[in-house]
C-alpha cells in the first residue's frame, strides 16, 4: 500500500513505485533508519522519473501539542525552522547518496497546515538558502536539487491532486467514547 502517515495526516502516493518512512525508528520495520540521531525527511516518494522527500509539520491538527502553532510560528521568525528542514534534507540525500539510491531528480516538499501567508517566509527562506543546490554547476553531472517547494493541505491538494491528504482522527478520539 503506498500510504503514510504522519502526525494527524495520511497521504496516499497514488502511482509510487516506493514509498517509505525514512524517519522509521523501529528497527523491526523494512525502512528502519540505523543512525538514529541524524535528522531525516518524513517521507521518500519514489516516483518513475522522480524522488520526493517529503516533510510533514502538522501544528494545525486538533490534538497538536502545540496548539495554534505558536512554537512553529516563532520558528519560523527566528529562521530556525528553515535550518531544520534544510538539515534534513541535506542528512537525507546524504543518507540516500550513500546508498546509490538517487539515480533519479530529486525535489523537496514540505506539507505545513499552516495558512498560505504564514508559508511564505519559509518560502523565502529556503529559497535564499537553497539557491546553490537548485542551481548546476557547468562541473556536476546532476543536480542536488530539482525543486523545493512549500504547501499547506490546500496548495498540496492542487499541485499533487493524486496524491490525497486525509485528516485522521485524533488520538483520543479515535477509541471512541
Amino acid at each position: 500500500m503506498n500510504s503514510l502517515q504522519e502526525d494527524g495526516l495520511q497521504i496516499d502516493f497514488v502511482g509510487a513505485q516506493h514509498v517509505m518512512k525514512f524517519d522509521q525508528n523501529n528497527p523491526d520495520q523494512p525502512d528502519y533508519h540505523d543512525l538514529q540521531n541524524m535528522p531525516r525527511v518524513d517521507f521518500i516518494v519514489e516516483m518513475e522519473n522522480a524522488i520526493f522527500f517529503i516533510e510533514v509539520k502538522d501544528p494545525g491538527r486538533p490534538d497538536a501539542i502545540d496548539v495554534g502553532g505558536a512554537k512553529l510560528l516563532k520558528k519560523i521568525v527566528e529562521g530556525t525552522l528553515e535550518a531544520s528542514l534544510i538539515e534534513k534534507y541535506l542528512f537525507s540525500f546524504f543518507f540516500r547518496w550513500a546508498e546509490r539510491r538517487l539515480e533519479k531528480s530529486v525535489h523537496y516538499v514540505s506539507l505545513i497546515t499552516l495558512e498560505s501567508p504564514l508559508l511564505q517566509p519559509i518560502i523565502d527562506g529556503l529559497e535564499r538558502q537553497l539557491t546553490n543546490f537548485s542551481k548546476k554547476s557547468v562541473r556536476w553531472d546532476r543536480e542536488p536539487l530539482a525543486s523545493c517547494q512549500v504547501h499547506n493541505i490546500e496548495t498540496w491538494e492542487a499541485m499533487f491532486p493524486d496524491w490525497p491528504v486525509t485528516r485522521l482522527a485524533p488520538a483520543a478520539a479515535a477509541g471512541g467514547a
